[in-house]
């Protein structure tokens, strides 16, 4: 037996949950397996009952003890307990392998492990064991939420024993359905979802929890966890799902939602992506089967986040650092969205290396001829790979790209000698052709973008690439022009701004009088645009008002800034497309995060 496993007790009553015998009227209870009920239930572990008896007096004991409310789908009656068991399993949608049947009598013993083959069962001298066991687990579930979630199966069970039909109940039951897109900020929950799921886990991918982190912060990679309610309750996060190419690499439910028809609904909505199913699952999913029409019906898209509310015709591509991706945490309808901010290489020479020279506008300007031959000669380095220079903001038609320039203030930029090739890496005042900054690469003074570098590696930059400084705000305004002119011409493209408040609080050298190169790089960029169609520059600086404004560094503000930013983006988006295709998250965000941060402040005055 694996206590570990259990995720049911189901407990005969006489002999076993109290001594003596109820028709008797002689049963005296036990406290160790009272305590052991309660107990189990902040577990996470819920409780059955399978009895030969009458229900009323079984019950009216149990709730004198105060211990009724803590079972589920009981079933007290006289009818053989093997098919009972079975049912009560299927019942709670659970496989019988993680159920533990307890009993005086043996011969009940074989009967459920004749209709259940995988049950665990034991006689009633296991409790002490048990009690100690499900005191050592770690973790728990104070709230009984689990408890309660089954509480609610099992009155949706009762009420549609009632219905004529399956489907007459499923559409009674106003089922909704959600799927959100900010994965990272439950990445806990689902990567509880990946280790535990099985019945309606269709690929079975057990990723560790830093491969899963890696998956989410994938540019390639569309994801999405899945909430779910109906008239009898919230059932929170119950599915999770992730693809690249077209291809599910994780797609899984949690049981407990069993029978709604969601995992074919959420199949639907993505598109029938390929699925590659692994081992058993409990239904039946695909294009071929009846399509889901019970879930959703009685309300418009609301608020769903991954819900197509737009045109398919209109697609808008965002390309920067960090700044921009704190603004998209905050848009909704985010499918609608091309994404290109600085990620985590998954390629195995440079795999953990941050990668955010990508959106430098010298990558950007090379990405439009560069030579596969010559991003190979690129991914020879440690600290490259072969998706930094991608050429989507070229080939695909965008109704908006917007493009943040702060790396190109920052990142030094080398040269191939002998190729031309050029990529951007790390702060401009440390070049990596200098020996004398070598030992601050080696010893990690210096930014190194998560790469554990080597003499060899240094050596190897310095023998074949030139540096070339960083650019000046001439040649970045020459950047973004030739981006411009060679994008699709009905496309408007949305310049972000640098910063020109100085950050008082920076320690960094090579950020110092960071507000004063912004002030020259944003004039530079205005003059060159100055009047130009289809360009807007869009200015940080009517929103950055005072030091409170910062977070931790000149390029970083605080949440409520990039709410505002969010609720601007959205507004352009939609005035280009001449409809609502994006949505902004909820007014009460900005609130939350300007009350938070005001606390924030009360707490510490002094920053």
């Amino acid at each position: 037996m694996d206590i570990s496993k259990i995720k049911l007790i189901i407990w005969d009553l006489d002999e076993t949950f109290w001594k003596g015998t109820i028709s008797e009227q002689k049963v005296a209870p036990q406290k160790q397996v009272c305590d052991l009920i309660l107990m189990s239930s902040e577990k996470g572990i819920v409780n059955s009952i399978c009895s030969k008896n009458d229900e009323k007096p079984c019950r009216e004991k149990l709730e004198e003890w105060g211990v009724w409310d803590y079972f589920v789908f009981a079933s007290i009656n006289w009818q053989p307990k093997g098919q009972r068991i079975k049912n009560i399993i299927s019942d709670m949608n659970l496989r019988a392998a993680n159920v533990l049947f307890i009993d005086d009598n043996r011969l009940n013993l074989e009967e459920a492990r004749y209709y259940c083959p995988e049950i665990m069962t034991a006689s009633p001298d296991i409790t002490d064991e048990l009690f100690k066991s499900v005191a050592a687990m770690k973790g728990g579930d104070g709230n009984s939420e689990r408890l309660n979630r089954y509480k609610v199966l099992e009155k949706k069970h009762r009420e549609r024993n009632s219905m004529s039909s399956n489907e007459e109940f499923l559409r009674q039951s106003n089922i909704n359905v959600q799927i959100h897109t900010d994965c990272l900020n439950e990445i806990d929950r689902i990567y509880e979802l990946i280790m535990r799921s099985n019945q309606l886990n269709f690929t079975k991918l057990r990723s560790t929890e830093e491969e899963l982190r890696m998956l989410l912060q994938s540019n390639e990679v569309t994801s999405g966890y899945v909430t779910a309610s109906d008239k009898y309750g919230e059932y929170g996060i119950i599915g999770f799902f992730a693809y690249c190419s077209n291809k599910l690499i994780h797609f899984l439910f949690s049981c407990r939602t069993l029978g709604m028809g969601i995992e074919q609904y959420i199949y639907e909505k993505i598109g029938f992506p390929e699925l590659n199913i692994v081992g058993e699952v409990s239904v039946k999913i695909g294009r071929s089967e009846p399509k889901v029409t019970w879930i959703n019906s009685g309300e418009a898209s609301g608020e769903n986040e991954f819900e197509k509310v737009y045109s398919a015709d209109f697609k808008v591509l965002m390309k920067g650092p960090c700044d921009l991706n704190q603004i998209f945490s905050f848009i909704k309808n985010e499918d609608m969205f091309d994404c290109e901010f600085t990620y985590v290489s998954r390629e195995k020479q440079s795999r953990g290396v941050t990668i955010e020279g990508m959106n430098h506008t010298s990558q950007i300007v090379e990405a439009y001829s560069i030579t596969d031959e010559k991003k190979q000669a690129l991914c020879m380095l440690p600290i490259c790979d072969s998706e930094m220079f991608p050429d989507s903001i070229y080939k695909n038609d965008y109704g908006i790209i917007f493009i943040s320039i702060l790396t190109d203030a920052n990142l030094g930029l080398y040269r191939k000698k002998d190729g031309g090739q050029v990529f951007a890496f790390g702060e401009y005042l440390y070049p990596m052709t200098d020996k004398n900054m070598w030992n601050k690469y080696l010893n990690k003074e210096v930014y190194t973008a998560n790469y554990t570098f080597r003499k060899e590696d240094l050596e190897k930059i310095s023998e074949e690439y030139e540096f070339l400084g960083r650019l000046s705000p001439s040649r970045i305004a020459e950047n973004l022009r030739f981006i411009y002119e060679h994008i699709k011409p009905d496309t408007q493209l949305v310049i972000m701004l640098g910063c020109e408040r100085e950050y008082k609080d920076n320690v960094l050298e090579a950020w110092q009088d960071r507000h004063n190169d912004h002030k020259k790089i944003n004039a530079a960029v205005r003059e060159e645009f100055r009047d130009c169609e289809n360009v807007t520059l869009f200015d940080v600086n009517e929103y950055i008002t005072s030091d409170d404004d910062f977070n931790d560094s000149i390029n970083h503000y605080k949440k409520r800034i990039y709410y505002l930013f969010a609720e601007r983006f959205t507004e352009m988006i939609n005035a280009r497309a001449k409809r609502d295709v994006a949505k902004n998250t909820s007014r009460f965000k900005l609130l939350y995060l300007t009350l938070k941060q005001r606390i924030k402040k009360i707490i510490r005055p002094n920053g």
